[in-house]
């Protein structure tokens, strides 16, 4: 997963602005006026951004170049200072993969890293309420969630019936979640034919944690 998006390096940094974005590598580098084979020997780490990439990039994007170059956060624009309403915010990203199918083991003190992303996009939420990861499965497919897919998530927030993130024993997943008015069951279904609706109640209801509600997710190219 690190391999996918290290924010510990300036290409990974890079392509985590394109991710973002929810472009393709081609249409990101027409973004930026630069050819898409310099744009991907960027995101690959096979040469850095010139002068002219990061002036555009902090102009259409409102990438952070002090950020972008070194990984800091400290150092971003007053535009983009926590509390402010800069285009850019910065959210928790989890090293953490959920399945979205049959389930994936909850790792401990897992790797935290800042994640640049459009504020418009998780608004009205703040973004320090705001954590993201990864998911891994096809049993979300039908409503448009992919393998690969960032999910945004909102901890602790149970709203009705929707998609949340949710752990079941030890295992992390993301479902749609269908509460019985009573209260006294709750059906887990998958987006996808394949996979059956799971129902839980009495006793089994204490497996069940409700990590927090999805509020939006982003596709991986």
């Amino acid at each position: 997963m690190q391999n996918s998006l290290d924010m510990n390096s300036i290409s990974g940094r890079y392509a985590s602005v394109r991710f973002n974005a929810g472009l393709s590598k081609k249409a990101f580098a027409e973004s930026l006026g630069i050819h898409p084979v310099v744009s991907g020997d960027i995101e690959l780490g096979k040469r850095d951004p010139s002068r002219e990439v990061l002036v555009r990039l902090a102009s259409v994007y409102g990438v952070d170049i002090n950020w972008l170059l070194t990984g800091d956060p400290a150092g971003r624009t007053s535009a983009n200072l926590p509390g402010e309403d800069g285009p850019v915010a910065y959210i928790d990203f989890i090293d953490q993969e959920a399945s979205a199918g049959r389930g994936v083991e909850i790792e401990h003190n897992p790797d935290v890293f800042r994640l640049p992303v459009l504020r418009s996009f998780i608004g009205p939420h703040k973004p320090e309420k705001v954590r993201a990861l990864e998911v891994h499965g096809d049993s979300m497919v039908d409503i448009g969630l992919n393998d690969r897919d960032v999910v945004f998530f909102v901890p602790g927030e149970r709203r009705g019936d929707g998609i949340y993130v949710i752990s079941i024993g030890t295992q992390l997943l993301v479902k749609r979640l269908q509460f019985d008015p009573s209260g006294s069951s709750v059906q887990i279904i998958s987006e996808n034919s394949l996979y059956e609706p799971r129902t839980l109640s009495g006793s089994d209801m204490n497996q069940l944690r409700i990590e927090g509600r999805v509020i939006g997710w982003m596709h991986r190219y």
